[in-house]
């Protein structure tokens, strides 16, 4: 012979003023939920219903990334599902030429950086959009010094 559990259930009104003791579920029959209770919350926490769960196949959410460190030159990067990247990096030694961790579908990509050094810098940076030329590999500056940071953003290659 089988088992049957039964778990305590009422109306929405009822379960909205009842505080159910730690970890107790209660069924709300009105609504046709579940309520998960903590000893203290009136009402417990509604778990949703799975027709209420958003549907996340259209969400865009990042499907690759990279952290900075010493190996990659201090670049990071994320890639999300649509194709959209969002990068950056420091500028850590005096060149021109600065490599993109990941390439660009075409050159009208935003690209800004700053230079950072006082504490005001750090705090405010003073973002532009100073470059010699941009490729969807890399970018160009005339005269670079150490202390830059930059960024880019547009849709991957």
């Amino acid at each position: 012979m089988s088992r049957q559990i039964q778990i305590r259930r009422g109306s929405a009104t009822e379960n909205d003023n009842f505080t159910g003791v730690i970890g107790e579920i209660t069924m709300d029959t009105t609504n046709k939920t579940l309520r998960v209770h903590d000893g203290e919350t009136v009402g417990g926490t509604v778990l949703a219903k799975q027709s209420e769960i958003p549907d996340i196949a259209n969400a865009d959410y990042v499907i690759e990334f990279q952290r900075p460190n010493a190996t990659n030159n201090y670049t990071w990067y994320r890639k999300y599902k649509s194709g959209w990247v969002e990068m950056g990096g420091e500028i850590t030694t005096n060149i021109n030429t600065v490599a993109l961790p990941i390439e660009m579908a075409d050159n009208h990509y935003i690209l800004l950086r700053t230079q950072v050094g006082s504490a005001m810098q750090s705090q405010y940076p003073a973002w532009v959009a100073g470059y010699n030329s941009k490729t969807t590999t890399n970018f160009t500056i005339s005269n670079i010094s150490v202390n830059n940071i930059w960024y880019a953003c547009g849709m991957a290659a």
